[in-house]
């Protein structure tokens, strides 16, 4: 029986909403990552960001599958070749847009702005052709 009195939309989150929201705080923590470091040389950006994306995400995906294991329910996996391209997409792309911003004041902020904005935007787009399943 469903109750008309109550505003809908109050249940679990739908399936379309989660990568979203997966996706924003990916964004906001590679951003926040991106600004932390800000005036750092070029370099250092790519080593730090690199390490982030291409060893720390990795890693808490394997603690997330550890920890999902002990319930079997057979949920996506992810394309590794298609994940792998869009590292690093997001990487020599924020690298040459620092490098483009390097005589402006805040550019690295800029750059981190950009970050933010678009795994947030393109990420919840792409994310189907990520998974399998």
């Amino acid at each position: 029986m469903t109750r008309t009195d109550l505003p809908a939309g109050r249940g679990p989150a739908t399936r379309s909403a989660v990568p979203a929201r997966a996706y924003l705080i990916a964004g906001l923590a590679m951003g926040a990552a991106w600004a932390w470091n800000a005036g750092q040389p070029l370099w250092e950006h790519a080593l730090k960001f690199g390490l982030l994306l291409f060893v720390g995400a990795p890693l808490l995906h394997l603690l997330q599958k550890r920890r999902a294991a002990a319930r079997p329910a057979g949920g996506p996996r992810l394309k590794l070749v298609p994940v792998v391209a869009a590292k690093a997409t997001v990487l020599a792309a924020a690298l040459l847009a620092s490098y483009l911003l390097r005589s402006t004041p805040h550019g690295d902020l800029y750059v981190a702005a950009g970050l933010a904005v678009a795994i947030a935007a393109f990420g919840p787009l792409l994310h189907r052709r990520f998974v399998i399943g």
